[in-house]
Order: structure tokens, then sequence, then C-alpha cells
């Protein structure tokens, strides 16, 4: 699939390159192994959010201010 970038003018062309190697690399590894993606996240506190449970069954936490 395509995926559509817009950088501020403020990016380097060193930082650009430097993302595009990154979803090179992604690229790379998702071809060898598909699950690699459907996997993710890895490095997070949290994995995968289960967004239809939190939709049904929202825990909401709110006080009124005083």
């Amino acid at each position: 699939e395509a995926l559509m970038i817009e950088p501020t003018e403020t990016e380097s062309k060193e930082t650009l390159d430097a993302f595009i190697e990154v979803l090179h690399q992604i690229d790379l590894e998702a071809a060898q192994d598909s699950s690699f993606l459907h996997e993710a996240p890895y490095n997070t506190p949290l994995s995968r959010l289960n967004e239809a449970k939190a939709a049904r069954n929202p825990e909401l936490r709110w006080n009124k201010a005083n």
C-alpha cells in the first residue's frame, strides 16, 4: 500500500534519508516474516489495544472539579 509522507520544511535531508531507511528495513522484515507487522508494537508498555472491547465496555474516570 502507498504511504503519503508530508515532512515539514524544517526536516533535513539526513533526517528524511534515515526515515526512508527505517521504512525500507520494515518492508524487508515484513517480506521475510508477515507476522512481523501483525504482532507489532514490540517496545511499548501495552501491546495491541482491544478497541472493540473498549468501545463496548468503557472504563471512564472523571472527577468533577470543585
